[in-house]
């Protein structure tokens, strides 16, 4: 019988004892993890069953540590790919046949699609288990997924009926999509980002993130500014979350100033300014939360005072409010 830690490199066992083993190694090896047990769970369960997992909510939640992290605790091997506004089309991600010398130009992701099928076949010819291989496709709607993944989303309607599938780069040139190559894309939703088509729900497991108050305050506690931090969280949830990113860059800049001697009140007063007030775009329904916060930053805040009220006069002029 295969052990737990056998049975979390496959992916195939019981949820007690892989969930047992991965939530006992996240803990160990993650200790400040801000992500419920529950969480992983899912992502679990979505990257075992159907090998590809949309992670979607605020910038800075944990999202791309979730999926880095998961493949680490599996034993994985891990490619971060970053999508690039520009891609339209699947040789963005996969190259092409060049007319001129005749070669086929891979690219990274491509090369790494290859290299998990051959240790697929390797695994199988050898009678082990196959190792893993996870791609993170790092906000992979700043372009539009429909075109750029179209070729692999088709392919990985076939693998889930036939177990492996052919993909066809150019002819002559075809690489196989086999069942221990998994994918994980993150999805922050703003203006800057596209739309996904129903044919990329149809093929992935979607799981939202929440940007939990409770793990906030627990990620900044013990910080001579977390209740300040917090009521400003609080202030701004609704219209521009913020998440473990900028917490952790505001508690570095507040500890790095105070070692020249400047008082934390005046180096958050800078990140406020900095870090907070550049998220808070939109139109009227922002007015609540910029007046909340103006009554906050009045006692000992000026920069981020001065900032939020000049915001607070573009709103009333021109019915939007943004940083610049």
């Amino acid at each position: 019988m295969a052990t737990a830690s056998e049975d979390v490199r496959s992916g195939v066992a019981t949820i007690d004892s892989v969930f047992a083993e991965l939530l006992r190694r996240f803990r160990v090896n993650y200790p400040t993890f801000r992500i419920g047990d529950d969480l992983i769970r899912r992502y679990h369960l979505a990257a075992s069953t159907r090998g590809f997992v949309i992670l979607c909510g605020p910038s800075g939640t944990g999202k791309t540590w979730l999926a880095q992290a998961y493949a680490d605790i599996v034993g994985a091997r891990t490619k971060l790919v970053a999508v690039d506004p520009s891609w339209s089309s699947n040789e963005d991600l996969l190259g092409y046949l060049s007319p001129l010398d005749g070669f086929y130009h891979h690219t990274p992701f491509s090369e790494f699609v290859a290299d998990a099928a051959r240790e697929w076949n390797s695994a199988n010819n050898g009678g082990r288990t196959s190792r893993e291989f996870h791609v993170i496709l790092d906000e992979m709607n700043l372009a539009r997924v429909e075109h750029y993944f179209s070729r692999f989303l088709s392919a990985m309607e076939i693998r889930t009926r036939e177990g492996v599938a052919r993909l066809d780069l150019a002819p002559g040139h075809t690489v196989e999509l086999t069942p221990n190559l998994k994918f994980a894309g993150t999805v922050n939703i703003d203006e800057t980002t596209h739309g996904f088509a129903d044919k990329v729900y149809d093929r992935a497991q979607v799981i939202e993130l929440p940007l939990s108050r409770d793990h906030v305050a627990d990620h900044i506690r013990g910080r001579d500014w977390a209740p300040v931090v917090l009521q400003v969280w609080d202030i701004f949830r609704e219209v521009a979350p913020f998440g473990f990113r900028v917490l952790d860059e505001i508690d570095a800049y507040v500890a790095a100033a105070e070692e020249v001697g400047t008082d934390w009140r005046t180096a958050l007063d800078e990140q406020l300014m900095q870090k907070v007030l550049p998220r808070v775009r939109g139109d009227a329904s922002a007015t609540d939360a910029i007046d909340d916060f103006l009554r906050l930053a009045a006692d000992g805040y000026p920069l981020a005072e001065a900032k939020a009220r000049a915001m607070r006069r573009d709103l009333e002029e021109h019915g939007f409010v943004a940083y610049f």
